[in-house]
């Protein structure tokens, strides 16, 4: 059995600005954004789940319409529109905001399986997400910006942003000087300028920036100036990180694992990692260092946090090779994200920051080549999966060859 969907556990709606109260009873927007799309050449994907992004997107398609996916300033940048699975208890929807519209029937004796406790409920509430790869931040822990109300539902770890009025509410305490960085950045204008609405938020977990806003917004201007916004805010954070990068040439051998103890949402079950190790044996590969991969390479195309590297010279490739394992979501948890090959770029030219799908019945591969990478990863789901690694040798080496990373 598995855990039920977000989705079903909808209890009814409720808005945030009274100007959503007829999207949130019509349960999503009433507009298409597909010609603002081809119009931006962006991709319109439906209700559709865009590869690399479980970090930000809901990945339920009742919960998720009009997701748009492409190239904006140089950063690889999701849309969507999203009915928000506000939690909702026995008094209405949680928290210090005002809602609007509200129909919701909180059932009180509702008992998962799953935990043992009440399952969580939740309101369908109109938002629209906007959210950027931002590989470089990638040695942060998860962090919210929160915004006008939402400042007093922080926990007692945050701290002000400046002088924005916002709060940075982060799982562990960001490396000195991130945050005076992103308070004196562009970073401060976002918020300032998204604080603006009802409900504003700035989120980053797992090499994801994500905004959120009240409201399905439909218009072209405001549309543009989201996606700039979500561009902003990933340069912001970069650009803040940027003292924490270690840059190396891809060639170049890494530390191995433990000089400093993984974080915890990125420490892997046992028996998962006796997977790892058992692979690394098989093929002779030599464990790295997933933080110092990480900090070696800061504009990494493969999406989620790296919480396991293997090095060494797989079936057909040579032993500058990587076999990196990213997470999009705690290890502990779930196993969500994609397991990659990594190689020196070499004579192949670069693909869109966030690659490009790979035509190979049954498999759901896809081709990176930025920052001086060549990465060609395979989704991996299954729980304590490492992914489908016969798959990805036989296809990798034959794309690396093909593409210019090798020698034909």
């Amino acid at each position: 059995m598995t855990r039920p969907t977000v989705a079903s556990r909808l209890r009814g709606r409720a808005a945030l600005d009274p100007r959503d109260r007829a999207d949130a009873k019509r349960g999503g927007p009433d507009a298409d954004l597909t010609t603002f799309a081809h119009a931006r050449g962006l991709e319109p994907l439906g209700s559709l789940n865009p590869s690399g992004y479980a970090a930000a997107l809901p990945m339920e398609p009742e919960l998720q319409s009009n997701v748009l996916r492409g190239t904006v300033g140089g950063r690889d940048v999701v849309l969507w529109h999203w009915r928000f699975p506000w939690p909702l208890d026995g008094d209405g929807p949680v928290g210090p905001w005002t809602f609007y519209g509200v129909v919701s029937r909180y059932r009180s004796s509702v008992s998962s399986w799953f935990t043992g406790d009440d399952e969580e409920q939740y309101v369908g509430v109109p938002c629209t997400g906007v959210a950027t790869l931002t590989p470089e931040a990638g040695l942060l822990p998860a962090f919210t910006v929160r915004c006008g109300a939402g400042t007093r539902t922080a926990s007692r770890r945050a701290v002000p942003l400046g002088s924005t009025g916002a709060v940075l509410d982060a799982e562990r305490p960001l490396p000195d000087g991130v945050v005076d960085a992103l308070a004196r950045g562009p970073l401060a204008a976002v918020v300032r300028a998204g604080a603006r609405n009802a409900f504003f938020e700035v989120a980053y977990r797992f090499g994801t920036v994500v905004l959120r806003r009240n409201g399905y917004v439909t218009g072209e201007h405001d549309l543009d100036g989201l996606l700039r916004m979500a561009v902003d805010a990933g340069d912001a954070l970069a650009a803040a990180c940027r003292p924490l990068a270690r840059p190396q040439p891809a060639e170049q051998p890494l530390p191995p694992p433990g000089a400093q103890p993984l974080p915890p949402e990125l420490v892997p079950p046992a028996a998962q990692a006796g997977a790892l190790a058992a692979l690394a044996a098989h093929f002779r590969l030599t464990p790295e260092d997933p933080r110092a991969y990480t900090a070696a390479f800061p504009a990494n195309p493969v999406p989620g946090t790296a919480f396991a590297v293997l090095r060494g010279a797989l079936p057909g490739l040579p032993p500058t090779t990587r076999l990196a394992l990213h997470t999009e979501a705690p290890v502990p948890r779930l196993n969500t994200g994609r397991t990659a090959l990594v190689l020196p770029a070499g004579g192949a030219a670069p693909t869109p920051p966030g690659g490009v799908r790979l035509d190979v019945p049954g498999a759901r591969l896809r081709l990176a080549v930025h920052g001086g990478l060549w990465t060609c990863s395979v989704l991996r789901w299954r729980p304590l999966d490492l992914g489908d690694v016969d798959l990805l040798l036989a296809c990798g080496a034959e794309q690396a060859r093909a593409t210019g990373a090798l020698p034909a």
